[in-house]
């Protein structure tokens, strides 16, 4: 019975300690990309691919089937299905989807947090403490706390991200994060949704 109970408390412990150093390197994540200044980097994801820059709150996504800008408080967004530019003052919730800094505070809120083995850096599994449309996220974590890939497993399929070309202190005007007519096909409709 002693046995039973220490190998008990040796796995409760081991869970503890798991979670704990997940939620650590998640959180030196964070901290390493707030401290990046302006990243730049190449992603692709589910055939979409394309080149993103963040800048704080402020990003910009140009990519084979859309781009987007949000200055910190407008987005607009083209998309080749719609062939319109859509102007939008997002919520926070739905900033959650685009912006990486407003997603890790919802991931960290929403998900419970593991450690998986990885071949290289660190790996995290998130699993949801509520019922979501989302079954689970696999981040994939550099040495130096980089996200370097990411796999969700949602009720309709799994998508793989991969970030490559990750560069840090970069030097990007105030406009890269402005709607650029330039970057759409001339004449595009511009639909303002705010």
């Amino acid at each position: 019975m002693a046995k039973k109970l220490l190998s008990l408390i040796f796995v409760l412990v081991a869970c503890s300690a798991q979670a704990q150093n997940a939620t650590a390197v998640f959180d030196k994540m964070v901290a390493a990309f707030k401290a990046g200044g302006t990243i730049s980097a190449n992603y692709s994801m589910n055939g979409s691919k394309g080149t993103i820059v963040m800048q704080g709150a402020k990003f910009r996504i140009l990519a084979n089937d859309i781009k987007s800008w949000f200055n910190g408080k407008t987005q607009w967004t083209y998309s080749d299905q719609t062939g319109e530019v859509n102007i939008v003052d997002p919520t926070a919730q739905e900033l959650q989807m685009t912006n990486p800094l407003a997603a890790a505070k919802s991931l960290k809120d929403a998900f419970s947090m593991t450690s998986l083995k990885a071949a290289t850096g660190y790996a995290i599994k998130l699993t949801p403490k509520k019922k979501s449309n989302v079954k689970s996220i696999t981040l994939y974590i550099s040495k130096a706390y980089v996200l370097t890939a990411a796999d969700y497993v949602t009720n309709n399929g799994t998508y793989n991200l991969k970030l490559t070309n990750y560069k840090t202190k970069q030097n990007y005007p105030a406009s890269t994060f402005v709607f650029d007519k330039k970057l759409v096909p001339a004449g595009t409709e511009v639909v303002d949704l705010r």
